[in-house]
Formats: structure tokens, sequence, C-alpha cells
């Protein structure tokens, strides 16, 4: 079935939202190499890469709907952190930002009978919701622990942080 025109323009704003996703992550994965905090660096480094396969996964689809791919531009990723908890705090943030836009879209392929696009969305906010809890998970844990003004801890967060595969 051909791509509805409004749909198309969704999922090609969600294939940029996730390749900027990425940049954002290596950016934050370059604040944390930075500090020599390695195990939070290659936590943020997997998050991106998992936002590229997101974006390939949008993109391959679309195409397979016959739908037009468009790029838009990037921009600059926020790199001036000052502590573990506001990267964390961002993170947060923009994954809440990219599970409003998956539900977007999943509401109006509903509304379309476009059956075929909710089932492809269905894996996208199941992961989110993953992706929600585990973000919030760490969050709340540099904030109990005081991560920010406690070595200690933050050297073994760091050290948790690098054992995600």
């Amino acid at each position: 079935m051909k791509l509805n025109k409004e749909l198309e323009v969704l999922l090609n704003n969600q294939i940029n939202m996730e390749l900027a996703a990425a940049y954002q992550y290596q950016a934050m994965a370059a604040y944390f190499d930075e500090r020599a905090l390695e195990g939070f660096a290659s936590w943020m480094g997997n998050q991106a890469k998992e936002e590229m396969e997101h974006s390939k996964k949008f993109y391959e689809y679309v195409l397979k709907r016959n739908g037009k791919i468009e790029f838009l531009g990037l921009d600059k990723p926020k790199m001036d952190f000052t502590s573990v908890r506001e990267v964390f705090e961002a993170a947060l943030a923009h994954e809440e930002a990219v599970t409003a836009s998956i539900e977007n879209i999943h509401k109006l392929a509903r509304e379309l009978g476009d059956y075929g696009a909710e089932v492809f969305l269905n894996e996208f906010a199941e992961e989110q919701e993953e992706e929600e809890e585990q973000a919030q998970k760490f969050l709340d844990k540099i904030i109990s622990l005081d991560v920010d003004n406690n070595n200690a801890t933050l050297y073994l967060l760091d050290k948790e942080m690098g054992k995600r595969d």
C-alpha cells in the first residue's frame, strides 16, 4: 500500500529525529570521554548506535511503502554540560520527545486505518517505554547517590554503566 503523504512527512521527521538523537548521544559520549568516564561514554555511544539503527529502520520502511526520503538539517548538539545529572536529564527529555513523536505517528496511522504502519510502530512504542524507564532509573540513581559530588560513587557508577552490552 502506498504511504499516505502526511504519514510520509511524519516518518521522515522521525528519521531525522533519530539521526539528531544519535548526534546528541555521541556528543554526550564525548563529554564523558573528555572526563575519562569510559563507562558512561560507552553507554552513550551504544545509545548513539541504537538511534542510527532506528533511523535506518524508518528509512527502509518509508522506501518499502514507496515513499520519498527527505533529509533535514541537523542542529549542533548540546555539548556544554556541567554535570552528569544534567547529561541524564537531557537524555531523559530527549527520550520523552521521541516517545511523543512516535505516539503522534502511531495515532495518525490508526486514524488513517494504516494497520501496517501501526504494526511497524508498535516495536518502537514498546522500546521507547523501556528507554524512558532506563533513563529515569539512571537519573534517579545519579540524584539519590549525589554522583556529581561524590567521586567514589561516580567511579563505581561509571564502572556499572560500562557493563552494558
